[in-house]
């Protein structure tokens, strides 16, 4: 029996991994805030901000899963939400990386979070893969590409087997993102956000779970992936969707792009920008999405 050390396991999409991981026989250990090693699932102690973690964990890992980051969501990117929002997926991956070295440790993988954001905040015909640059002048295709680099320093520094997964928005019945869109659309106040023209990559959280999985399972697996449904929409097509899934009415104009400035600042781009990504890499790996429509998936998150 394997065992998975999983960092940001209390997330959405760690929980829901964690708890498919078990199921499959896996032993899971989190990395937290608290040192609880009594419970369900162990957790042991880390701060990045100091430089402090349970090496414990570290000693018991056969494979690393990165889900730590703060929520790119959340608030304004202010100067400080920026820092944050970087050290907290550059500065935690560094601290692992430095720790198995002292500790002469070598789990067999090494598997990071990362974002399609890598392609950058802006909305084209063009279809972009793994090979595609990142944008250049954008906050988050720079934290992307920073996070990616970190990652592949445990390949570079332990020559262990390395993955990034750059992944869309995801679906779940309990999402908080999801919730928030839902919300306007239960009052029957639903609408496409600016021009509604952007694509909107998405993919349901079980299927996220899935490509992780594969990915520990898998050992020919290596390098980057993107994690999105091969089914292409529009922000325009999902928030139809999305209404027609609900039974709520959808007429109402398109809710003007300055609005989400004003209230998001530059994280506004998140949802007013969009390009069509492709699976298609992980789908020559074997991969079968369980969720190939958006219908399907919104209709299993209601």
């Amino acid at each position: 029996m394997k065992t998975i050390l999983v960092t940001g396991g209390s997330g959405m999409i760690g929980r829901r991994l964690s708890e498919l991981l078990i199921e499959k026989g896996y032993k899971v250990i989190w990395l937290s805030r608290e040192r609880y090693v009594k419970a369900i699932i162990p957790r042991y102690r880390w701060d990045y901000r100091k430089g402090e973690i349970d090496s414990e964990a570290l000693e018991q890992a056969d494979i690393i899963i990165h889900l730590s980051g703060t929520n790119l969501g959340e608030g304004s990117w202010t100067r400080l939400k920026k820092q944050t929002i970087v050290e907290s997926r550059v500065l935690t991956a560094r601290l692992l990386l430095d720790t198995l070295i002292k500790l002469n440790k070598k789990p067999e993988a090494f598997i990071s979070a990362s974002a399609v954001g890598y392609y950058g905040m802006h909305t084209d015909e063009k279809v972009y893969y793994e090979d595609d640059l990142p944008a250049r002048n954008d906050f988050l295709s720079r934290t992307c590409k920073k996070w990616e680099a970190e990652a592949f320093n445990f390949k570079k520094e332990l020559g262990i087997r390395t993955v990034a997964l750059r992944t869309s928005f995801v679906i779940y019945k309990n999402s908080h993102a999801l919730n928030k869109i839902k919300l306007p659309v239960k009052f029957g106040l639903g609408a496409p956000i600016g021009s509604g023209k952007q694509f909107f990559s998405w993919i349901h959280l079980d299927d996220l779970c899935g490509i992780y999985i594969k990915s520990i399972e898998d050992v020919n697996m290596e390098g980057v992936y993107n994690a999105v449904s091969p089914d292409q929409t529009t922000n325009a097509e999902f928030m139809k969707c999305l209404a027609k899934e609900m039974k709520r009415p959808f007429f109402l104009p398109n809710i003007p792009a300055f609005i989400l400035r004003l209230i998001m600042g530059e994280a506004a781009g998140m949802v007013l920008e969009g390009s069509r990504i492709s699976p298609q890499k992980v789908i020559d790996k074997g991969y079968i999405f369980k969720f190939n429509s958006l219908s399907e998936a919104i209709k299993e998150s209601l």
